[in-house]
């Protein structure tokens, strides 16, 4: 949340009394956080927004869970958001476990997330995909001239947050990132399906590298055409989806590590509803 709320905002929910201790007493913006501690920003009075609670089980056993996200739902508790989350509704669903989700997919974007149902499991999830040895495909879909049917883009991304919790291209600090590109279908509206493969794991990789090379991803809130940044975070229920879909992952099974791969088909904006 501290990326999509300024200094100021920040300043002003102190001076309101809505950051609390463990006692439910209002501290003041210089309290010193020790180890162990809690706080709460409290949202007095205030609805969470409609979210796509659709969840698909696409596969579970003993370690695993695999779901197919709709759109919109954030993965976790975070601003205007507590109940409304994938992992709220999964700790319900799953009650007394736990489902830990072992990496993560914008509020916006559907497909596939791999969740382990201990903290041991996820975190040897965790370890696959901080290493690269977990696969990713995506389906994306653009307006524009592509370059030709195969291109890659190695524009590093900044570390933090542009405006509004956005990334960007930033080549003197930014962080390596690599995604490779191939064009699947072409539609007569003009707008081109990628398969997307990014071969690094930046926040948006995806998306920053499309609207930097001019690309901007359809019903994107955030990477708007003209190199331009948006301030909306998470679309609304009634709002034109984002064109991204996690549709398939490969990986090593944290219980058998046996290869597995799971696919997840393609919302109505795809070429059909087959997966990759």
């Amino acid at each position: 949340m501290a990326g999509s709320v300024t200094a100021a905002e920040w300043q002003a929910e102190f001076a309101r009394g809505r950051v609390v201790n463990s006692s439910q007493e209002p501290v003041p913006p210089a309290q010193i956080v020790r180890a162990g501690q809690r706080y709460q920003h409290l949202f007095p009075q205030v609805t969470e927004p409609e979210v796509n609670g659709a969840i698909e089980i696409l596969h579970e056993d003993k370690a695993l869970i695999v779901v197919n996200k709709p759109a919109p739902l954030p993965m976790h508790a975070g601003g205007r958001f507590f109940r409304n989350t994938l992992q709220h509704i999964l700790n319900a669903a799953y009650q007394p476990e736990q489902p830990r989700p072992a990496h993560r997919l914008d509020a916006n974007t559907t497909g596939l997330v791999l969740a382990g149902r201990t903290r041991a499991v996820a975190g040897r999830l965790q370890r696959q995909f901080a290493q690269g040895q977990v696969e990713k495909t995506y389906l994306v879909r653009v307006r524009g001239e592509l370059p030709g049917d195969e291109f890659r883009c190695d524009a590093p991304i900044s570390a933090g947050a542009a405006g509004g919790c956005a990334r960007t291209v930033d080549g003197r600090n930014g962080l390596a990132a690599c995604t490779e590109f191939r064009v699947r279908r072409r539609f007569a509206d003009g707008s081109t399906l990628l398969e997307a493969r990014p071969l690094t794991g930046r926040t948006n990789q995806i998306r920053v590298h499309l609207w930097h090379l001019g690309f901007p991803v359809g019903g994107d809130p955030m990477y708007l055409p003209g190199q331009q940044l948006g301030r909306t975070q998470t679309l609304a229920m009634e709002d034109p989806p984002l064109w991204l879909h996690a549709a398939r992952l490969r990986f090593l099974h944290p219980g058998s590590l046996e290869p597995v791969e799971f696919n997840a088909p393609c919302p109505a904006w795809g070429p059909s509803r087959t997966g990759v």
